[in-house]
C-alpha cells in the first residue's frame, strides 16, 4: 500500500520519535473554529483538534466570538503540538506556545468547555486544571458564561441531528434590536388568542400560582395565561443553572410586585428536552417575553436589554 506524498512526512516523523513524545512544529495558517487549527510544517498542513477542548460551533452564540478569540492567541505564530492521537488527516493533541497550553487557556478566557469526552490522553494533573479553568470562568462570567449557561456544542450538535424528526409547531423569532417599550411589535410577532376563561392555578391577582407550570423537561401550553392588559415574562430555566438560581428570586419579585406583569416559569430539566427544543432555548435563564396584547416582542438576549431597560 503506497503512502500519499501529503502524509509521507508525517509517517517518517511518527516513526522518528517515541509515542509517548510525539511534538509537531509549525506555523498556525488558520483558525477554522474554536478548537480548531491548521498547521504547516515543512511545507504540510496538518488540521489539529485542541486535546480536551470543545467550543461553540460557527452557527451557535459565540462560535464566531470563539473562533476569533483563538485565532488572536496563536495565528501566524509558531507552535508545538503535542500529541499522542491520530485521526487519519486530524491530529489531537495540545497547542503549545511561548510555553502556554492554548486549550486551557481558551477554556480558563470562558471561550469553551472542557470536554471531559476528548481528554484521554491527558494526565490526571491536566484534567484538573482544565476542570478548575473552567469552573473559574463560569464562577466569574467569562465570555460565553455571560450569559449563564450556554447549551454545550455535543448538546447542539445532537440537537441539529434530530431537527428533521422534531415535531411541534415553528417558533416565532423576534427580531434584533433595542425595545423602547413593551408594546413594540415586530413583523412577525403573532397575536396570541386568550381563551375564555381562567386556567387553574391562578392566584387572587389573576397571575399564576404554580411554578414551574410545565413538567420539568416537557412542554406545556403557556398561551392560556397571556392575558389581555398584563405584559407576560416567560423564563426559561433549570435548577442546575448557577446564573438560574441567582436570577430566580429576582423573578420571584416581579412576578409578586408589579401589577401589570407576570412571570411564567418553565423548567427545561436538561439540554434537548422537548421544551427545550420546541422554544429554541440554546442558554439559561432564558426569556420570552409578550406584550398586553399577547405578542411575542423579545426573546433571549433582546429580551434581557428589554427587562433592564424597563427597569430604569
Amino acid at each position: 500500500m503506497k503512502l500519499s506524498r501529503a502524509f509521507f512526512f508525517l509517517f517518517i516523523f511518527l516513526l522518528a520519535v517515541p509515542a509517548n513524545a510525539m511534538v509537531l512544529r509549525g506555523l498556525v495558517s488558520e483558525v477554522p473554529d474554536g478548537r480548531t487549527v491548521v498547521v504547516v510544517s515543512n511545507g504540510r498542513k496538518m488540521t489539529v483538534f485542541l486535546k480536551g477542548v470543545d467550543a461553540p460551533e460557527l452557527k451557535q452564540e459565540f462560535g464566531d466570538v470563539a473562533r476569533q478569540h483563538l485565532a488572536s492567541l496563536i495565528l501566524d505564530k509558531a507552535v508545538e503540538i503535542d500529541f499522542t492521537e491520530l485521526k487519519g488527516s486530524l491530529l489531537i493533541g495540545k497547542v503549545i506556545y511561548n510555553q502556554t497550553d492554548i486549550g486551557l487557556q481558551v477554556i480558563r478566557d470562558g471561550a469553551a468547555w472542557y470536554d471531559i469526552k476528548n481528554d484521554r490522553s491527558l494526565t490526571e494533573a491536566d484534567r484538573g486544571v482544565y476542570a478548575a479553568a473552567e469552573q473559574a470562568a463560569r464562577s466569574e462570567m467569562r465570555g460565553l458564561w455571560q450569559d449563564g449557561s450556554p447549551m454545550p456544542p455535543w448538546e447542539w450538535r445532537h440537537a441539529e441531528a434530530q431537527k428533521a424528526f422534531a415535531s411541534g409547531p415553528r417558533v416565532v423569532k423576534s427580531g434584533r434590536g433595542t425595545l423602547q417599550t413593551e408594546d413594540l411589535l415586530f413583523a412577525r410577532g403573532r397575536p396570541v388568542a386568550v381563551p375564555p376563561g381562567s386556567p387553574k392555578g391562578r392566584g387572587a391577582s389573576g397571575k399564576p400560582t404554580q411554578k414551574p407550570l410545565n413538567t420539568p423537561g416537557q412542554d406545556v401550553d403557556f398561551s392560556a395565561y397571556l392575558t389581555q392588559g398584563r405584559i407576560s415574562i416567560v423564563y426559561f430555566y433549570a435548577d442546575w443553572c448557577p446564573a438560574c438560581r441567582k436570577m430566580s428570586p429576582f423573578m420571584d419579585q416581579i412576578n409578586a410586585g408589579a401589577s401589570d406583569t407576570q412571570v411564567l416559569f418553565m423548567d427545561i430539566g436538561a439540554w434537548n428536552t422537548p421544551v427545550a427544543r420546541l422554544y429554541g432555548v440554546t442558554f439559561v435563564p432564558y426569556l420570552k417575553i409578550y406584550d398586553k396584547r399577547g405578542n411575542l416582542v423579545a426573546e433571549g438576549k433582546d429580551a434581557r436589554t428589554w427587562l433592564q431597560q424597563a427597569g430604569r
